[in-house]
């Protein structure tokens, strides 16, 4: 049985997927079951961050249209051809809106959730070091 918004990955080929509706059967790539990825939290040794953050900036006070800006961003980490994070997603708290934004190498790793309202997570996909979840929620 598949995972409601769960990420899975094929071990042969490396296609990604995501279920957006669970159901009984099983998601096959390459003739084989594919893997269901497991969200890290904690960093490690590697050196560089993966664990996805939200955070909240002012902008337009300087012109008087002062307004709270939220972000979920992945700074720290590579973004070079051989490592780079591929994709960060946000998604609300009752899991009913979900936003996702695709990278390419050199990109910054960032993007405006302002619109998804408060108690948002993120997760973030590496090309490397596979699925991670920010610590906030």
């Amino acid at each position: 049985m598949s995972t409601r918004l769960g990420i899975y990955k094929c071990k042969y080929c490396g296609n990604v997927v995501q279920t957006l509706i669970s159901g009984d059967g099983d998601l096959v790539c390459c003739g084989k079951e594919m893997e269901l990825l497991e969200e890290q939290y904690e960093e490690n040794e590697l050196g560089e961050k993966h664990v996805p953050e939200t955070f909240t900036m002012h902008e337009g006070c300087d012109t008087g249209t002062c307004r709270e800006v939220k972000y979920v961003s992945v700074l720290k980490h590579p973004m070079i051809e051989e490592h780079y994070i591929q994709f960060i997603e946000a998604i609300n708290k009752d899991k009913n809106e979900v936003r996702i934004k695709f990278f390419n190498p050199n990109d910054r790793a960032e993007y405006n959730i302002t619109d998804l309202g408060e108690n948002v997570h993120a997760l973030e996909l590496c090309n490397i070091h596979n699925l991670w979840r920010s610590k906030n929620d």
